[in-house]
């Protein structure tokens, strides 16, 4: 029985007591899977997007000196399902980056949307993961910026910058050519 029907029957004033309450309880049974399966699929969306965010990149959002996209790569700057709607990301600029300073434009749309900040990383020449620049509260809904030297990370070429929540998920990844 599809929960709508259940829940008119338990509505109904026609049945005896047990039985509405039979109904009602399967009613919601059936809503707690509907649910728990939800998650799921959330949970695997999620496990895809790192996954994603964990291949070689191949390509990058070109941008001049004021953030104007250039020339856009899909696979840059998308949102973790489990973030999204809550939080935007504008591709870095200037990309690709010579010298100077790159910025990373952010937008919370959710209060709370964000647990304890942000932090942007990426591997140094060595491999190991290094974080570049940390915004320490997001809470609050607004524009946020990540500013960073490409400097730190002591390389040149296509390298891929990651995004976390201060929890450790992945919120979004990008990349930068840097030359």
């Amino acid at each position: 029985m599809d929960p709508a029907t259940a829940l008119q029957r338990v509505l109904c004033n026609s049945m005896p007591l047990r039985h509405r309450l039979r109904y009602f309880s399967s009613a919601c049974a059936v809503l707690v899977c509907l649910l728990a399966t939800s998650g799921c699929d959330s949970q695997e969306q999620q496990d895809i997007f790192v996954q994603d965010a964990g291949a070689t990149p191949e390509a990058f959002a070109r941008t001049d000196n004021t953030g104007r996209i250039v020339d856009d790569d899909p696979d840059d700057w998308r949102v973790a399902p489990v973030f999204g709607g809550k939080v935007r990301f504008d591709p870095a600029y200037p990309n690709p980056v010579s010298g100077g300073f790159v910025i990373i434009p952010v937008t919370v749309l959710e209060f709370n949307a964000i647990q304890g900040g942000l932090a942007l990383r990426a591997r140094d020449a060595s491999g190991r993961l290094r974080t570049l620049d940390d915004i320490l509260d997001a809470s609050d809904p607004g524009a946020y910026i990540f500013r960073f030297s490409p400097a730190l990370l002591n390389r040149t070429g296509l390298i891929r910058v990651f995004i976390f929540d201060r929890l450790g998920e992945l919120v979004s990844y990008g990349d930068l050519m840097i030359q």
